[in-house]
């Protein structure tokens, strides 16, 4: 099972001496199979080694199983070993990306006919169980995504008001210029949070992606009673206006 480094110029804007690591590690699997009729995928990871060095040993970091895309560390089960005598089987790595552009690794099992029988999704480590979300693609399409605009908005609140969130918010700040106010930041009545403090900032956000914003939970709002002021600032997908 031979596992090659991923390539890299030695010096890296350091010395280039010997010594000095100058690759990257890298993935590889192999397909066993058991006397039950299933199979486990066995992953080896390449270490690190110094320019001018051969290849370190491969490590094995343990194994997958393609029913279920579950990880063992460690080696492989003892009653796993070459799926028939003429050793056909074998496992194609393919580096794919989903719909947030996020990468990932696709475990492609064959058979002896080349046909693929069974996958399994990984991150690009090859041993964290992944899950794609939409659809499936080459990661250059990724490079010719564009994030939507985010148009920011602005308001100014005395009580009694209550502010709702617009649509497609991505991130809220509020100040509080006089208190007490009441933020209710994605649920019902009794999941607000009483600011009594003047001068305190706070700021919501949703992780977004780099081709998608993130979206706050659509409950959000902020209760301003008589006597009390805030200022209240967001980015919003789509450049919908305040409630």
């Amino acid at each position: 099972m031979a596992v090659t480094p991923v390539p890299c110029a030695c010096g890296g804007g350091g010395s280039g001496e010997p010594g000095e690591a100058c690759c990257a590690p890298s993935i590889t699997s192999t397909l066993l199979c058991r006397p039950d009729g299933t199979s486990v995928l066995l992953v080896a990871r390449s270490g690190c080694t110094g320019c001018g060095s051969p290849p370190a040993v491969p490590e094995i970091v343990g194994w997958l199983d393609p029913a279920s895309g579950a990880f063992t560390p460690g080696p492989a089960p003892e009653d796993a070993g070459p799926c028939d005598t003429e050793d056909c089987a074998s496992v194609t790595l393919l580096s794919l990306c989903d719909q947030n552009c996020a990468a990932f690794l696709r475990h492609l099992v064959h058979d002896c006919a080349g046909a693929v029988i069974s996958f399994v999704d990984t991150a690009p480590d090859g041993v964290t169980p992944y899950t794609p979300v939409g659809t499936v693609g080459d990661c250059a399409d990724c490079q010719r995504c564009e994030r939507e605009p985010m148009c920011p908005g602005f308001v100014g609140l005395t009580g009694p008001e209550t502010w709702t969130i617009p649509p497609a918010t991505e991130s809220v700040s509020l100040s509080v210029a006089c208190g007490p106010v009441t933020v209710y930041p994605c649920a019902g009545a009794t999941d607000g949070v009483q600011i009594n403090e003047c001068g305190v900032s706070l700021q919501w956000a949703a992780p977004g992606t780099e081709c998608r914003p993130g979206v706050l939970c659509a409950a959000f709002r902020i209760e301003v009673p008589e006597g009390s002021a805030v200022y209240v600032s967001w980015l919003s997908a789509g450049c919908g206006d305040e409630s």
